[in-house]
């Protein structure tokens, strides 16, 4: 047996209609729990998944999405005979991966457990919108789902709320990797990883700043959105492990000095700990459940500090 730690990360849930960003009256738990996507196997880059229920009570959602891979299945190498050899897998089999999630109603935040292995948060929600119109359900034209990351305090509030922003500073590892997970195709931070790739650097730092004081005019809060909007979306992606710095820069109301704050640093992540034999009979599904729950009790009081509740 072996104790691995597993990345759990926050984001807050808003369920968005698809024309703006007016909230629609369909709950995120109500859609996880519906039978047109529990146990619907979708196919989504290379992968089979299904989600799975484990509770769901008036406070709590917890679930695993699970993840089968059936092609492009790595060999087994045996130590003594230094050989390859294929796993031996039948047609309809594949290695299954596991990502357990649990939903707060109340704080309407989604953790989700960060496992490369098995499925990015991007293609679950993508799961969500496939599994739905595979069903027919008229849900899937009534919303769209806006994930906001979680800072240690409400720092993604205090960066729109400027009232003049003066730098945001961005550092990304193998920008050439990331270029097509961004959502603006000519956006500042698009334009920035594009010239970074054609130059063939290996990382992109790039600084926005502006030299005017507080009484002029700052950075469009317009690009500051779009730019926070890109990096939020990247965070949800396999791109999330190159962002390495988002610093933004500037005055909030009527506080003199300037105020920076980190967005990745800032990033409320927890972990939790799995006890892994060295070869699985299932994907640990209780563990997993119960581990993410007792996290969830911990993390409570930080959570309603953080939301204001």
């Amino acid at each position: 047996m072996a104790i691995k730690k597993k990345k759990i990360e926050f984001f807050q849930v808003s369920m968005i209609s698809l024309n703006g960003d007016k909230e629609v009256d369909v709950k995120f738990e109500d859609v996880l729990s519906s039978k047109d996507v529990i146990g619907k196997d979708v196919y989504i880059k290379g992968k089979d998944l299904e989600l799975k229920v484990y509770k769901n009570d008036s406070n709590i959602l917890v679930g695993l999405l699970e993840t089968s891979r059936s092609h492009n299945v790595p060999p087994k190498k045996s130590k003594i005979a230094k050989k390859l050899s294929k796993l031996g897998l039948n047609d309809d089999e594949g290695l299954a991966y596991g990502n357990v999630f649990l939903y707060d109603k109340k704080r309407k935040v989604l953790m989700y457990e960060v496992n490369k292995f098995g499925c990015y948060l991007d293609h679950f929600i993508n799961f969500i919108y496939s599994a739905l119109k595979q069903s027919e359900s008229e849900l899937y034209k009534k919303f769209k789902i806006k994930l906001d990351v979680v800072l240690t305090s409400n720092e993604y509030n205090r960066i729109i709320n400027m009232d003049f922003h003066k730098s945001i500073e961005v550092q990304i590892a193998q920008p050439k990797k990331i270029i097509s997970d961004l959502k603006h195709k000519n956006g500042a931070l698009f334009n920035v990883c594009k010239s970074a790739n054609e130059l063939q650097s290996s990382r992109m730092f790039a600084k926005f700043e502006v030299e005017a004081k507080k009484e002029s005019n700052g950075l469009l809060t317009k690009s500051i959105k779009e730019i926070l909007s890109d990096i939020t979306n990247l965070l949800k992606t396999k791109s999330s492990e190159n962002i390495q710095k988002v610093i933004v820069t500037g005055y909030q109301n009527d506080v003199k000095s300037l105020q920076k704050i980190d967005l990745i640093a800032n990033r409320y992540i927890k972990h939790i700990k799995l006890n892994e034999p060295r070869a699985n009979l299932d994907l640990l599904e209780k563990q997993r459940s119960t581990e993410i729950r007792e996290l969830h009790n911990n993390c409570t009081p930080e959570l309603d500090e953080i939301f204001g509740i």
